[in-house]
C-alpha cells in the first residue's frame, strides 16, 4: 500500500491584526488554474453564522504557497435585504469557466440563530457566480429555482458531468418554525443549459429506512466518468439524543447521475470529508475526526475504490486536542452542537503535478484561520 509524507505547509488566512478587529475565516476551497496560479473562496465574518459573513477570495502566485486576499466576490449592493453568504463551494468546467456554488440566508431579524432548537434552518435561497477571467469578475448572484417548500443547501461544487451537463447535490433540512425532527437526506439536480434551468430532481441518498441519516456528501467524477461521494452518515434511532455518528459511508453513481445506490459503509471513522482521485486511479480523501481522544485532520489512501481505507498509515495534518469548541457551552444535538465548532469543513485536490492540496479550518490561540498542506506518495 503506498504512503503519503507532508511535504509543505502553511496558512491560506489568518487576521493579521486581531488586536483591532475579529475575522472568523472558514470554508475555503482552493483551485488550481495552472502551474503557478491558485485561487480560493473562503467565508469571512464574525463568526461562522454571523450576519455580516461574506465569501472573500484569495490568490496564490507560488503554487499555493503564500496567498494574497482580493477582497469579497460579492459586495452585496444589489441585494434587496439583508443577507449572510455561505460555503462558497468554488470548481471549474472544462472551458476554464469558473462557478461559485453558495447559499445565502435572509438576516432580516439579525438576532434570530440559523438554526432552531430543532435544526430547523432560516430562509434561504441557492445561488450561482460565474467568471470567466479567472476569477478577477464574477457575475451573479444567479438564482437557483428549487422545488417550492424544500430548505436546501449546497452540499459540494458544481460537477462537470461526462456529457456536459452540470450535476448539483444538496441537504435537505427543514423550516425554522417546524419541530420535526432533524431527519437528513440529499437531493440532486441536473442541468443542461449551463445552470439557467434545472431538472431531474433525484434522492441521492436516504437512509431513513435503515434508521440512518447521510449528509454532506462530496461528490467527484472519477476517470472513467462514475460519480465517487463520501458521505458524513449517522444512526437516527435515538431521536432523543440527536443525530449519533458512524463511519463515512461512499457510493459509486453512474456517469448519467441516474442511479444512486445506497451508501455503504467504509473504514474512516470521521464526519466532514473530501475525495480526491490521483492519477493511477487510488483515491485518497481527508476527513475530520471529532470523536476521538486526538482529534483533528487525517488523510488517508484507498485502493479498492473507496470501500477500505489505510489507517495504519494515514497522516495527521492538524492535532485539534483542545481546541475542538469555541466558548464554554454547546448545544448537544447536530445541527446546533456545531454553533461553537473550532474546526471543520476540510478539502482535498488532485494537483497538475499529481500531489495532494489539502485546506482546512480551524482555531488556535483564539483566531480562527485557514490553513493549507500538500502532500506526496512516497516512493
Amino acid at each position: 500500500m503506498a504512503q503519503l509524507e507532508i511535504v509543505d505547509s502553511g496558512i491560506l488566512y489568518i487576521n493579521p491584526d486581531p488586536a483591532h478587529y475579529h475575522v472568523f475565516a472558514s470554508h475555503a476551497h482552493p483551485l488550481q488554474l495552472s502551474a503557478t496560479e491558485f485561487i480560493a473562496t473562503y467565508q469571512r465574518g464574525d463568526g461562522m453564522y454571523a450576519t455580516n459573513t461574506n465569501i472573500a477570495l484569495a490568490r496564490s502566485h507560488d503554487g499555493g504557497v503564500t496567498w494574497n486576499y482580493e477582497g469579497f466576490l460579492y459586495n452585496k449592493v444589489g441585494d434587496d435585504r439583508p443577507y449572510s453568504y455561505h460555503d462558497g463551494f468554488l470548481s471549474q468546467l472544462r472551458d476554464g469557466t469558473l462557478l461559485v456554488f453558495t447559499f445565502r440566508a435572509d438576516r432580516s431579524v439579525p438576532d434570530r440563530p440559523m438554526f432552531s432548537p430543532s435544526g430547523g434552518l432560516i430562509p434561504v435561497e441557492t445561488v450561482l457566480f460565474v467568471s470567466r477571467d479567472g476569477g478577477h469578475i464574477w457575475q451573479g448572484p444567479q438564482p437557483f429555482a428549487l422545488p417550492a417548500g424544500m430548505v436546501l443547501t449546497p452540499a459540494c461544487p458544481i460537477v462537470e458531468l461526462a456529457d456536459g451537463r452540470w450535476l448539483a447535490t444538496f441537504d435537505r433540512w427543514h423550516t425554522y418554525d417546524d419541530d420535526q425532527v432533524y431527519q437528513p437526506l440529499m437531493l440532486a439536480f441536473t442541468s443542461a443549459d449551463q445552470g439557467r434551468t434545472w431538472q431531474n430532481m433525484t434522492v441521492m441518498a436516504d437512509g431513513a429506512a435503515d434508521g440512518k441519516g447521510f449528509w454532506h456528501g462530496k461528490t467527484i467524477r472519477l476517470r472513467d466518468d462514475r460519480l465517487f461521494t463520501l458521505y458524513w452518515a449517522a444512526d437516527m434511532t435515538q431521536p432523543d439524543r440527536g443525530p449519533q455518528n458512524l463511519p463515512i459511508h461512499y457510493t459509486i453513481a453512474d456517469p448519467a447521475a441516474t442511479d444512486w445506490p445506497m451508501p455503504q459503509l467504509t473504514t474512516l471513522p470521521g464526519q466532514t470529508n473530501w475525495p480526491t482521485q490521483l492519477p493511477d486511479g487510488t483515491l485518497a480523501a481527508i476527513y475530520t475526526l471529532r470523536e476521538a481522544e486526538q482529534p483533528g485532520f487525517l488523510v488517508a489512501l484507498s485502493e479498492d475504490g473507496g470501500q477500505t481505507w489505510n489507517l495504519d498509515h494515514q497522516v495527521r495534518l492538524w492535532d485539534a486536542t483542545g481546541w475542538t469548541t469555541i466558548g464554554l457551552h454547546a448545544p448537544d444535538k447536530y445541527p446546533r452542537s456545531h454553533d461553537t465548532i473550532a474546526f471543520g469543513a476540510p478539502t482535498l485536490m488532485t494537483t497538475l503535478e499529481g500531489d495532494l492540496y489539502a485546506s482546512w479550518w480551524c482555531t488556535y490561540a483564539s483566531l480562527t484561520h485557514i490553513r493549507w498542506a500538500r502532500l506526496r506518495r512516497l516512493k
